[in-house]
């Protein structure tokens, strides 16, 4: 697994559609925002005409439905974004502003979203390493499902097959790498006002393109990324 060029294919398929990725990100990011604000408002009116009996079960049952709201609106963007960047690599098709309102697939794909973020979220909980792990066998099986539109239970066991090729350890060191520099230089340009927002929704799209140049490169179809960046010509049985 080439780490460094799991970096440049993520930059470069990211600055390819920089626009419609960047957009997506903001609109997800723009709704929890907002959906957040909306919950903390209610919460707080309750607060001030104090209620207290019910600033509690308001507090629950708004934590409960911000966590709905974020869980699908990012399971959203994860799969319009996965979808742009697939196509591209796939049809060489530029990503667009109309692919926002969704593709054929999206509620397969937000479901295998929800309950592998479901899942791997509840390993992070349980001391971390748990997470890790699961990240690590599972971390192909959103691209499968957008890919080979597989089941979320067939994507997972494939995924594993496919994290065993390299090794796992191999897999999970070329994963972290790219979480670390990415989480790394969000904290370091977060300080700056304009330069941090932009880079935190850039983020999420790098971190789409970085995963799915792992995914091409285990499966020996890495010179499709190449081609579609200009670095070489795919062989002419090689396509969607």
């Amino acid at each position: 697994m080439d780490i460094g060029k799991c970096f440049k294919d993520a930059w470069g398929l990211f600055r390819l559609d920089w626009g419609p990725l960047t957009v997506t990100a903001l609109i997800a990011a723009v709704i929890v925002e907002v959906a957040d604000l909306l919950v903390g408002g209610s919460v707080g009116a309750l607060n001030a005409l104090r209620f207290p009996g019910l600033v509690a079960g308001t507090s629950l049952l708004s934590s409960g439905v911000l966590l709905v709201v974020s869980v699908l609106v990012y399971a959203w963007m994860y799969a319009v974004t996965f979808h742009m960047i697939l196509r591209r690599i796939r049809e060489r098709r530029p990503a667009a502003y109309a692919d926002l309102r969704g593709f054929d697939q999206i509620s397969a794909f937000a479901v295998a979203a929800v309950v592998l973020g479901v899942i791997i979220g509840i390993g992070y909980m349980a001391l971390v390493v748990p997470g890790l792990i699961l990240t690590t066998l599972w971390l192909y099986a959103l691209p499968l499902v957008g890919d080979r539109r597989m089941g979320v239970g067939e994507a997972m066991s494939a995924s594993r097959g496919m994290a065993a090729r390299p090794g796992y350890f191999t897999t999970f060191v070329t994963w972290l790498v790219g979480a670390i520099v990415v989480g790394v230089v969000i904290g370091v340009l977060g300080v700056v006002p304009v330069v941090g927002v932009i880079i935190g929704l850039a983020a999420a799209p790098f971190g789409v393109a970085y995963v799915l140049s792992m995914y091409f490169q285990v499966n020996g179809e890495g010179h499709l990324i190449d081609a579609v960046l200009g670095h070489s010509s795919p062989p002419p049985h090689a396509g969607g």
